[in-house]
């Protein structure tokens, strides 16, 4: 009995452990081409991001990239349609202050669909989109040429953030269907909740 309970112990010990470090990114310096938000995923455009994945709501696994220079954060999700052909929004959430636990002016909330929503402190804003946003972009539905990707770019400038090195975020990647369906990176995080994010540490 006793060997039981050191083994679930140890288990539970291992699994909150695994999951604290895959919600810890650090992210490199990126010295190459910047990222044109049109969907196709070049790969001399991504080649040197960090990669992770998104899984439950597609039959192929949601893949996002993360990457940045001295002027933006760009992210870019691959595989947003099913085998219904049905598209997957795709959302970025940051908060700039580790210490934060709920929204407030720290947090920022990116939407890409058939249009570019954002909101400052809020989220599901659904009053600030424009296909040509303030401080940040990314490519919209209809998808084309075959691909069904999504591609941000944010300017630091837009989240009042100067990345140097041993700088520390929060952010979360989140998808969505038509059904009101959700996926997170963080598989445990939560729109509403700042604490369930990840922490992304610039190199």
């Amino acid at each position: 009995m006793k060997k039981v309970l050191c083994f679930f112990v140890v288990m539970c010990c291992y699994c909150i452990d695994n999951q604290a470090q895959n919600s810890l990114l650090k992210l490199n310096k990126s010295n190459y081409a910047q990222i044109i938000t049109d969907g196709v995923l070049d790969e001399n455009e991504w080649f040197d991001a960090k990669a992770i994945t998104i899984e439950g709501l597609t039959e192929t696994l949601v893949t996002v990239y993360l990457k940045y220079d001295t002027e933006n954060l760009y992210v870019a999700f691959k595989n947003l349609t099913n085998s219904e052909n049905s598209n997957h929004n795709a959302e970025v959430l940051i908060s700039s202050n580790l210490e934060a636990h709920n929204w407030g002016e720290q947090c920022y909330w990116f939407h890409s669909s058939y249009s570019n929503c954002s909101a400052v402190g809020q989220y599901y804003y659904w009053e600030d989109c424009s296909a040509l946003p303030m401080g940040w972009i990314a490519n919209n539905f209809p998808f084309k040429e075959g691909n069904d990707n999504i591609e941000f770019r944010i300017s630091f400038s837009k989240l009042g953030l100067n990345p140097s090195a041993g700088i520390q975020i929060k952010m979360a990647f989140k998808i969505s269907n038509p059904l009101e369906q959700h996926g997170y990176w963080p598989e445990v995080a939560n729109i509403a909740n700042p604490d369930t994010w990840g922490t992304i540490t610039f190199n």
